[in-house]
């Protein structure tokens, strides 16, 4: 099996495939709808987790990733157990003929019950439009694929609203604006009996790199962690630039990835249409440059398969603007040594690793313990948070009844730079999350959510230099397939 087919085979087994995340993840795509009522603050309404059904290569899915609906679908699929609320719609015959169609609708509902300033209620969400076009059936070209993801974001950010000073989302999919976003649009090309994978066009940097999963609300355990911590320039889903992907199998179960990115945090806009709905080209910053991420994916196959994600990146634009978020402004000296201004210094770089493994085979139904391990470390010179780790536990098929439902456990910490000018300096928050799933039917899915989120902002202050409680933050998610 190869690497690529591998890494499908685990995110398979995690019953997500999200940019997690899709997306991170995720993180679906997006049609054009007025959904602004239904992000209402303490809505227990539709809520989410975003995913990528068409992550290239052998790496991601969008920032939120969640259960795809099974196919193929059958006529006789009642109301509850169909794939889809609004059933085929034809849906299947065109998938025979190279069209592939998604629309889901995923919202996040959340409440702080302690920590910030204020005991609110928040929601958010996105409307995700994905389509897919096998260009072999449709024009005789071999291995090619069109991709398309649009994604209309929704609602409030808790942090924000309840004053917790948190370094990471308590509802992840909140951020980018509440716009309609063109998240992918790009022309792949399968070569050398699908050896070789070449992929060009707009596309968030989570759907081929980093961490692939979103099954948790808050922000530390969704999709890829450099952008987690990075997002000045290292933009997830739904945010895409231009790039060109390379995803090499040169060994079974093992893939090389390397991508070339326009930097720019023009692409970040949400009032150029012509940029974050059209695929234009951003007008210049003094900011600018190339990102350059580079993986190597082992995806080991069989029962207890696996996908293990070992890599780095380098951004050659210049740090000089401050205001960017995750970028400080100057380091001072240390015994006796001149500081440095950040204002002179260009590129920035990190490694990360991520492990997604199954721990035990239970039943057809990828029934069992499955765990994930996250670390990304950025360069200390321009990083405000400079290193993130998360560890995660899902089991699938909590009881025997219920074989889809599941349980999910994770904890991690964001940490502050030392060198960092805020009372936060050298703190780490740490966030504890735990949710059930319930499969409600098969065309809807809800996850029961908790948080604790210790020390928020590293060492528990917010921008006034106040100590502040520890959080704690009850959720809703909810995902629906139309």
């Amino acid at each position: 099996m190869s690497a690529l087919k591998g890494a499908r085979s685990v995110l398979k087994g995690f019953g997500r495939e999200r940019e997690a995340k899709w997306t991170k993840p995720g993180t679906l795509g997006v049609q054009k709808m007025s959904l602004r009522s239904v992000g209402t603050a303490g809505a227990c309404g539709l809520g989410i987790a975003l995913l990528s059904l068409f992550g290239g290569g052998g790496a991601h899915a969008a920032d939120l990733l969640t259960k795809a609906p099974p196919v193929p679908y059958t006529e006789t699929d009642d109301f509850w157990t169909r794939p889809y609320l609004f059933g085929d719609l034809g849906r299947t015959q065109l998938k025979e003929r190279g069209i592939s169609l998604a629309l889901t609708l995923g919202d996040e509902a959340v409440g702080n019950l302690s920590g910030g300033n204020k005991n609110v209620g928040a929601n958010a969400g996105q409307l995700f439009f994905q389509a897919k076009f096998d260009m072999a059936k449709l024009a005789g070209i071999q291995g090619g694929t069109v991709g398309l993801t649009l994604v209309d974001r929704f609602g409030h950010n808790l942090n924000d609203d309840a004053g917790i000073p948190a370094l990471q989302l308590t509802n992840e999919v909140f951020g980018r604006g509440n716009i309609l976003r063109l998240t992918e649009l790009y022309y792949s090309q399968k070569l050398f009996d699908n050896r070789l994978e070449l992929k060009g066009g707009r596309l968030p940097v989570g759907s081929d790199f980093f961490f692939g999963l979103c099954e948790f609300i808050n922000l530390t355990f969704c999709g890829g962690q450099p952008g987690n911590i990075q997002g000045g320039y290292i933009y997830n889903w739904p945010v895409s630039q231009w790039a060109g992907v390379a995803h090499y199998n040169f060994a079974k179960e093992w893939q090389l990835s390397v991508g070339v990115y326009d930097a720019n945090p023009n692409y970040l806009t949400t009032s150029d249409s012509s940029t974050y709905f059209l695929p234009g080209v951003p007008g210049s910053s003094r900011a600018s440059g190339v990102l350059v991420p580079v993986e190597v994916v082992w995806a080991p196959s069989g029962p207890l398969n696996g996908t293990w994600r070992f890599g780095g990146w380098y951004d050659s634009a210049s740090t000089i603007d401050g205001g960017l978020p995750g970028i400080i402004a100057a380091i001072p000296g240390v015994d006796g040594v001149p500081g440095q201004n950040l204002g002179d210094q260009r590129g920035r770089y990190g490694v990360y690793e991520s492990i997604l493994q199954r721990l035990t085979v239970e039943g057809a139904k990828a029934q069992g313990w499955y765990m994930f391990l996250n670390t990304t470390v950025a360069d200390h010179r321009t990083s405000y948070q400079d290193y993130q780790v998360a560890l995660g536990f899902r089991h699938t098929g909590t009881f025997s009844w219920r074989p889809e439902d599941e349980v999910g456990f994770a904890v991690g910490t964001t940490h502050v730079n030392s060198a960092a000018l805020t009372p936060n300096a050298g703190g780490n928050e740490v966030p504890i999350e735990a949710w059930y799933g319930w499969q409600a039917t098969g065309w809807m899915n809800l996850k029961f959510d908790a948080q604790y989120v210790i020390n928020p902002g590293g060492r528990g202050y917010n921008g006034a230099g106040v100590k502040t409680e520890n959080a704690w933050v009850l959720g809703l998610r909810t995902l629906v397939h139309f």
